[in-house]
């Protein structure tokens, strides 16, 4: 499946910080307006719970994505494509921004998979950049939940994980590793362990399995933002074939009840990334003003 790049690009120029998500939703709204057979409930603060029923199937996969990013913008800003990496920059300074990939990433490649696959469900959550608020009122829908085998959530940097370990848990069980370890071989994905994700947050509540995968951008939450391209696309394909792959078993994937090996669960609200502030880029003579790599996550600077 090709990558929508129009889409893609369409929504990193769409501002949707924490508690500000509303050109988002709205978006979205106007975009599944065209896709047949939908059916749409707007929960609490914005969440958005959709059905795609095809074939008037007894059960779902359903996919996650949180419809908040992190960058707040101070002027009007145009992409930058080169060598298959997207960026963006304010047209007027001619400075680097954030692209908020984090989670734009995610709901392109639930969009897509909403316009391809024929039955499939679709939570997007607002507010997960502040301690998974969206996703911890998402839990309390069990109705949409209640037919959903297993959740699958892109929102994780980089190009190989697969986190079946997140917020304190493990949130995916061994069967579900096991019946798609072809299709990890296959795009290039291995277990790992992440820090939290709206997935971590429905899994630990209702015990559903769920998985966040690695969808191609890097430097999240910081102007050195960047998307690669065939890192996204391979992201699609692998959730697309995870999908038709466990159609086959109709299998549902729960997990025990754990509790969470971190001191609270509203940790994340604390969470600081390793990479120095927007301001410090802005306002400071720090070498980030001087950087050619963009590559913070591979950074030996100390700030």
């Amino acid at each position: 499946m090709k990558l929508n790049l129009r889409l893609l690009k369409r929504l990193f120029l769409i501002d949707h910080e924490s508690e500000f998500e509303h050109d988002m939703i709205s978006f979205i709204l106007n975009y599944c307006y065209k896709i047949p057979n939908l059916t749409f409930e707007i929960g609490q603060k914005g969440n958005l719970f959709i059905t795609k029923n095809t074939n008037d199937v007894d059960d779902y996969a359903c996919i996650v994505a949180h419809l908040d990013g992190v960058n707040s913008f101070y002027g009007n800003r145009e992409l930058v494509y080169n060598n298959g990496v997207i960026t963006a920059r304010y047209i007027k300074s001619g400075l680097q921004c954030g692209l908020n990939a984090d989670d734009s990433n995610g709901i392109c490649c639930a969009l897509q998979l909403l316009e391809t696959l024929p039955d499939l469900k679709v939570c997007f959550t607002v507010q997960e950049e502040i301690g998974g608020i969206g996703a911890k009122l998402a839990a309390d829908n069990v109705s949409f939940f209640s037919n959903v085998r297993y959740m699958l959530q892109a929102d994780r940097r980089g190009k190989s994980d697969l986190i079946t370990h997140t917020n304190g848990i493990n949130s995916a069980s061994k069967d579900f590793v096991k019946d798609i370890k072809d299709v990890m071989s296959k795009y290039g994905y291995k277990e790992s362990t992440g820090t939290f994700t709206d997935i971590g947050v429905i899994a630990e509540e209702l015990c559903i399995s769920g998985v966040n995968i690695s969808c191609g951008y890097l430097n999240e939450h910081f102007y050195a933002e960047s998307c690669n391209v065939d890192w996204l696309e391979n992201c699609l394909n692998f959730m697309h074939d995870i999908i038709k792959t466990l159609d086959e078993n109709n299998k549902y994937y729960t997990i025990e009840k754990q509790k969470p090996n971190y001191i609270s669960s509203t940790y994340y609200r604390n969470y600081i990334d390793d990479y120095p502030s927007e301001s410090d880029y802005y306002n400071n003579d720090i070498p980030c003003n001087k950087c050619t790599t963009q590559d913070c996550m591979n950074c030996d600077k100390q700030f």
